[in-house]
């Protein structure tokens, strides 16, 4: 088996604080890895580093052989769920799950269709006209997990 995701020598820093030190790992394509310790112990800035979203102070972040240490988020192939779950309050339930694939330039039917599929899966299937306001926090997370999965990423980071 070949390594999707391989991360060496991960360090973090902010100013004189050190979030992430020499952080080392593999993961293999279908793997299931959890990161578990107590709060402030690095977890969120690791899963952040790896997404490019807090880029790493150094070390380097190799996702399917390709070397993403420096890549922008948009140009790595993960989908995330943030522990907030950062849902636009001004878009629709559709608009949020569609909101990757309308960056991506794709046609309104196969967006629409994609987020009814999601929706479906996720168990939301009438929710697509409401708002994350109108939600239960439960279902705010299915909504969040659904936009993740839109753009079928080969990595999904979930954060909490």
């Amino acid at each position: 088996m070949t390594n999707y995701l391989e991360v060496r020598n991960l360090s973090k820093r902010f100013g004189d604080f050190s979030a992430l030190g020499d952080v080392s790992l593999d993961v293999v394509e279908g793997e299931f890895v959890c990161f578990l310790g107590p709060s402030g112990c690095g977890k969120t800035t690791l899963l952040r580093a790896i997404a490019g979203l807090d880029p790493q102070t150094s070390g380097t972040i190799r996702q399917k052989g390709r070397d993403v240490s420096a890549l922008p988020p948009a140009q790595r192939d993960f989908g995330i769920v943030f522990q907030s779950y950062a849902l636009f309050p001004n878009l629709t339930v559709a608009a949020n799950v569609g909101y990757g694939l309308v960056n991506r330039r794709q046609n309104r039917g196969a967006i629409a269709k994609r987020v009814t599929e999601l929706l479906a899966l996720v168990g939301l299937p009438d929710a697509g006209p409401k708002y994350p306001a109108q939600l239960s926090g439960g279902q705010q997370q299915r909504v969040a997990l659904a936009r993740a999965l839109a753009t079928s990423p080969g990595l999904l980071l979930l954060d909490e």
